[in-house]
């Protein structure tokens, strides 16, 4: 029988490790890229979330809100509430106050007059008394220049750099003048009736070159309306008495023009709204025939619209709001059953349709948003740039509330 043998092996020395031959292959800059199904995928997934929430955001509906904060205030009854600057302006017979929502004040100034009436374009406010003969000029920082005039005010308008035109009428006289901000007449003219008729609205363009008037005219019995477009640029320097354009309407009353967006003008008739192209000559963009009288009107920089009565055919008689872009392009056609005493767009482009104390909210896809009936007498509703929180401005008080 063999005997076993211990055989030692030899031992590895720390000099002779087996390196393994390891080949580093360089990779250049910019040589990888990901799969571009994965690239894809993610696209649509965002696609995916973003659709999502704004469908979400549209046609969500809320029944009740939540009270964040709450202001007291003392106000008079003839009080008048809007936003401005992302902060409160108060106006009444009295004066006027720039507050923040909770009740801050910016600025005061106090006058006295009988129907207050107002404009703001940019960060200019001009105050005037209508039937009355004091213009008032302010800014974010307060108080600028005082206009007096010696004959009776129809209207005031402000332009972006603060310069301001008056309508005045007396005697059956009407009188234009423009000022700037220091209270310096830039411009002046008058219309007889016998020539023209009378003046019954006026709009400013945002840079004060564009003057637009409607005046209207009887005629042996036949009422009819002129849309008068001035311009002070130099091109209608060159044109007779700075008249650029005249917009001539038979059988129809154009009680109200303003200029909107990128200075188009926009003309509300009894039956008709009219939109125009900015070019020299304002010729027509847009002419929506309406078919029947309209209730109320109401606009913003990028959305008009109206009320009026439809009939249905069960005999009932309800309100259809109807609400455009600037392009004349219907975005709401809507039977809605609230009464209502005031209708407005808001900053958010939201409709709403107020009377005492209940308010209803619409959004441009005709959804009915919140409907509330409060306590108290509703004056005014702010919105923000949250799209479920507002500022309701009630008697004696401002809340900030939170839809939910």
């Amino acid at each position: 029988m063999e005997e076993f043998k211990i055989i030692k092996l030899p031992e590895k020395k720390e000099d002779e490790d087996v390196k393994e031959d390891v080949k580093n292959i360089p990779m250049e800059e910019g040589d990888y890229s990901p799969p571009k199904k994965r690239y894809i995928f993610l696209l649509i997934l965002l696609l995916v979330v973003v659709i999502s929430i704004i469908v979400i955001r549209i046609v969500s509906t809320y029944d009740d809100f939540e009270v964040e904060k709450t202001w007291e205030r003392q106000d008079s009854a003839e009080s008048h509430y809007m936003s401005y600057n992302s902060n409160l302006l108060k106006y009444s017979a009295d004066g006027i106050f720039y507050t923040k929502f909770d009740g801050t004040l910016i600025w005061n100034y106090t006058y006295d007059m009988t129907n207050p009436s107002i404009d703001v374009c940019g960060d200019y406010i001009v105050v005037f008394d209508k039937k009355g003969t004091e213009v008032d000029i302010f800014s974010s920082k307060g108080f600028i220049k005082s206009i007096s005039t010696t004959t009776p005010i129809v209207e005031a308008k402000v332009a972006a750099q603060g310069a301001v035109a008056i309508l005045l009428q007396e005697n059956s006289i009407s009188y234009i003048q423009m000022y700037d901000k220091k209270g310096a007449l830039l411009v002046a003219g008058e219309i007889h009736p016998e020539n023209k008729g009378f003046p019954v609205s006026m709009a400013l363009s945002s840079d004060a070159t564009r003057l637009l008037l409607s005046i209207i005219n009887v005629n042996e019995g036949e009422v009819s309306s002129e849309l008068v477009f001035y311009d002070f640029t130099s091109a209608g320097k060159k044109e007779q008495d700075n008249i650029a354009s005249t917009q001539q309407y038979i059988g129809t009353l154009i009680p109200k023009v303003d200029f909107v967006k990128n200075n188009k003008a926009i003309a509300f008739a009894d039956s008709k709204i009219i939109v125009f192209n900015n070019n020299f000559k304002a010729t027509v963009a847009k002419d929506i025939s309406v078919g029947v009288e309209m209730k109320s009107i109401f606009y913003n920089d990028t959305h008009f619209g109206y009320v009026c009565e439809k009939a249905l055919e069960s005999g009932e008689v309800v309100n259809e709001l109807n609400v455009y872009n600037l392009y004349g392009f219907k975005c709401v056609s809507k039977e809605v059953s609230n009464s209502y005493e005031y209708v407005s767009l808001l900053e958010n482009n939201e409709i709403l349709l107020k009377n005492e104390n209940e308010i209803a909210l619409y959004n441009l896809q005709g959804i009915e948003k919140f409907n509330y009936k409060f306590d108290e007498t509703v004056y005014d509703v702010i919105s923000t740039t949250a799209s479920k929180r507002y500022y309701i401005i009630q008697k004696d008080k401002t809340e900030e509330i939170y839809l939910k």
